[in-house]
Order: structure tokens, then sequence, then C-alpha cells
């Protein structure tokens, strides 16, 4: 049994402690006035403690922020206000040397950073013309944590031909540490892009779990590279259940470049011009997604698939289902269980892979060889 006077000392200690823990909480504005607070999210996110969560109050905050240590960063309701919206700043936003980008919000730290409920609004952020980088909206580089429940819109970008990305996490193979950066990108709407709406690339150092985005994009295809609802390159990644709409000449709603993704339950929507799933090599398994192709390609595969599959897809409203016939063809993929409706041609494939049994409804060719 405890004595009183240790007691006492033991309940005395756990007030402080919960104390110290009320205490790592600080606003933005004047909505929360228990809170210490700050002008500006910049003088926030640079004045608290490490560990802290910083409060944003409703309101336009015209800045552009860096985050660099461990923190939460989340926009609050007030009395029926409207949200927290980071915009373009008048004088427009400045490069970050470090990678040379225009950046909205950039995370660098080593320690996780948690940003959700905030708006992050490019508008007016176009970089200059010439210059062959574009704006981010939010930019996790070398850095872990979890982006959610994030309006990230309009990151376009004429003058530099169509570079804006809404969400990208970035681990450089050269900085990255051994076990490398974690980036969660849940529950999110990106749109007006015309680059990459969400941008994971990590050279085998990243790994990034895409769930639950709705990612929208009708920009005209200003990008000479491609236009993107999400792509993921050289990282290992969970992209599930997201809701991909866009279209362009140049267009992908899902791109995948030499990574290792487990690709689920997503639904892909092609509007008149456009590639539903582009696959660059790599180790992916592509399954139970419903693509909607606009009448385009619904999967396109190219060069060396490591074990990927191609599995239990409904693909529908296509030119050829699945293709694997192109200037770098497919090999090493299995392309099988698969239900495709409406289309030109079903599966049109080399040897080298896989690619039965499927099933083909209202498709004129079902299998076709190579030209």
């Amino acid at each position: 049994m405890l004595r009183p006077r240790f007691l006492a000392i033991v309940i005395a200690a756990l007030f402080l402690n919960a104390s110290s823990f009320a205490g790592t909480k600080y606003a933005v504005g004047t909505c929360r006035p228990s809170l210490p607070s700050y002008t500006t999210i910049s003088q926030a996110v640079s004045g608290v403690p490490s560990g802290s969560t910083v409060l944003v109050c409703p309101g336009n905050y015209p800045e552009q922020i860096l985050i660099a240590q461990p923190l939460t960063l989340e926009g609050v309701q007030s009395g029926g206000s409207g949200a927290a919206v980071v915009v373009v700043p008048p004088g427009g936003l400045v490069q970050y040397a470090g990678a040379g980008f225009y950046y909205q919000i950039l995370v660098q730290t080593t320690g996780p950073v948690d940003i959700r409920n905030l708006a992050v609004d490019g508008t007016g952020g176009s970089s200059p013309a010439g210059t062959q980088v574009g704006v981010v909206g939010i930019f996790y580089l070398n850095s872990s944590g979890t982006v959610s429940h994030v309006s990230a819109r309009n990151q376009t970008d004429a003058a530099s031909g169509g570079q804006g990305d809404g969400i990208v996490a970035l681990a450089v193979r050269k900085q990255a540490a051994a076990a490398g950066p974690t980036v969660t990108i849940q529950d999110n709407v990106v749109r007006g892009f015309d680059g990459t709406g969400i941008f994971a690339v990590g050279g085998t150092s990243l790994t990034a779990n895409i769930k639950g985005n709705t990612v929208y994009s009708t920009a005209p295809t200003l990008n000479p590279i491609s236009v993107n609802g999400i792509y993921v390159e050289g990282a290992t990644a969970t992209v599930e259940s997201n809701a991909i709409t866009g279209g362009g000449s140049l267009y992908s709603g899902l791109y995948l470049e030499y990574s290792a993704a487990t690709v689920m339950s997503n639904t892909i929507s092609v509007i008149g011009a456009g590639t539903g799933v582009n696959v660059l090599a790599g180790s992916n398994s592509i399954h139970e997604n419903r693509i909607d192709a606009g009448g385009q390609t619904g999967v396109s595969l190219s060069l060396l698939g490591t074990g990927s599959l191609v599995q239990r897809n409904r693909i529908s409203n296509s030119s050829t289902a699945v293709y694997g016939c192109g200037s770098e063809p497919a090999s090493g993929f299995t392309v099988t269980g698969n239900t495709i409706t409406d289309a030109a041609i079903g599966v049109q494939m080399r040897t080298g892979n896989t690619s039965a049994p499927n099933q083909f409804f209202a498709t004129a060719t079902p299998v076709a060889a190579c030209p």
C-alpha cells in the first residue's frame, strides 16, 4: 500500500506531466484564446517546441511555409467559419534552392510531420517563364508524416509548360537514410493541377501509402512530359481506394515507373484522351480496380515486369483494354482474371507474358497479336 506522502508525489508528477502535454498546443489566429498564439503559420512552425500541435484558425494565409521540425499542423473550424487556406503571397512564390521548385508548404525534417484539415491553393503561383520547374502545394523532402483531409488545388504552372503538382513525397537517393521515410497521403482532394496530382518518388527508399484520395484534373496538356493523377516512381507504395479522374493527350490516371506497388480497389476514369494505368517495369500488383478508359487504353504495360500482376480488374469502354506492344514492349507480366467489357481489343501482348484466362463481354476482338 502506498504511503500518503508518496502517493501525493506520484499524483503531482502525473499532474505536471499532463500539464506539459496540454501546453504543446498553439494557435495561429485568435479563434483559440486559451492557447499561446502566432500571427502567421510560418512564425508558429518555427517557434513552437518540437512535437507540438499548431492549430490554424479559419482564414487566408498568404505565405510560404517551411517546416523543419516534427509537429502537427491542423486547420480548425470555429463557430461555423470557413477553412484555413494557405494562398500564394502577393509577391509570388520563392524558389527553393535545395531542389529548384516553388513550394507552398515544404516539409524537411527527420521527425514526422502531420498536416490535416487545411486547404492549399496555388492560384497565382506560377513560376517564371522558361524555368522548367513547377509549383508544388505540399512537398515532403526526405521526411515522414501524414497528409490527410487536405484540399490541394490549383497548382498550375503555364509559364513553365505545365508542371504544377498537388502533393509530392520525395526521398533523394544520396540523402535518404537506409530505412527511408514513410509518407501517408490519405483522404485528400487534389484538383486543378497540370502536372501530377500525387507524386511519390524515392528510388526504393520511400514508402508511400496513398489511400482514399479524390484526384481530379482535366487541365489542358501543357506539360511536355505528361499529366498524371497519381505517379509512383521507384518507391514501395500502396495505392488503394482512390478516385482518379482526368484526361489529356499525355494523361495517365495512374503511372507506375520501376516501382513496387500494390494497387487495389481504385476507380479510374479517363475523360476524352489518355490512359487509365501506365506501367513501366517494376514489381507491381494491380488488382480489383475499376477502370473506365473513356474509349482509350485501359492498362498499358512496358519493359520488364518482375512478378507484376494485372488481375481481377474490371476494364470498360476501351480501344484496347490491356496493351503491351509499344516501342518498349512488355515482358514478364501476368494478366489474368480480368473482366473486360466494351472493348475494340481486349488483350494485346507479345510472348513472354501470361495473358489468360480473362473474361470478355461485348468485345470485338478478345485477344490480338502485336503488329
